[in-house]
């Protein structure tokens, strides 16, 4: 596998980090645009960005919680997630990033964002799945994002 590496740094400052998603795999191939909710969701699709599919690990603070997840896909403008505990559709939420290679963490620094939960699902295991959208992101964070998406969709080549 291609080891992903990243100069660029998310200019936010880093909350503490009393947990971090293990685990998550690094492979990632694209995926067009249309992709979104599970079937059934009934939204249409108003995306900007194109998305990857893409694992990473994650962290999402909310006011009642804080917990892991993984993405199934990334954007520049949102992520599609993985969670074991449900999330609000509406509510805002801190969201970590972190790089995973070969199923350890890179030592690039987590992107941690602001992001609005856009729609929220379950899967038939009981398994929560929700798409968020980035409110607020620096144009460092976009940076980091962009070059980081850039790299998986060359490695997935």
């Amino acid at each position: 596998m291609t080891k992903l590496t990243t100069k660029a740094s998310s200019s936010s400052p880093a909350p503490p980090q009393p947990m971090r998603a293990r685990g998550a795999a690094a492979g990632a191939r694209a995926v067009p645009a249309a992709v979104g909710p599970p079937p059934g969701g009934g939204l249409t699709e108003h995306r900007r960005h194109a998305r990857l599919e893409v694992r990473m690990s994650a962290e999402i603070r909310t006011d009642r919680a804080v917990f892991t997840a993984a993405t199934r896909d990334l954007s520049e403008g949102g992520a599609g997630l993985d969670t074991n505990r449900p999330l609000t559709e509406g509510e805002e939420i801190a969201l970590g990033l972190f790089l995973v290679v070969d199923d350890l963490e890179e030592e690039t620094p987590p992107l941690w964002v602001k992001a609005r939960v856009a729609w929220v699902g379950e899967t038939d295991d009981g398994r929560h799945t929700s798409g968020v959208r980035f409110a607020v992101i620096t144009p460092e964070q976009r940076a980091w994002l962009h070059q980081i998406l850039v790299q998986i969709k060359a490695a997935s080549r």
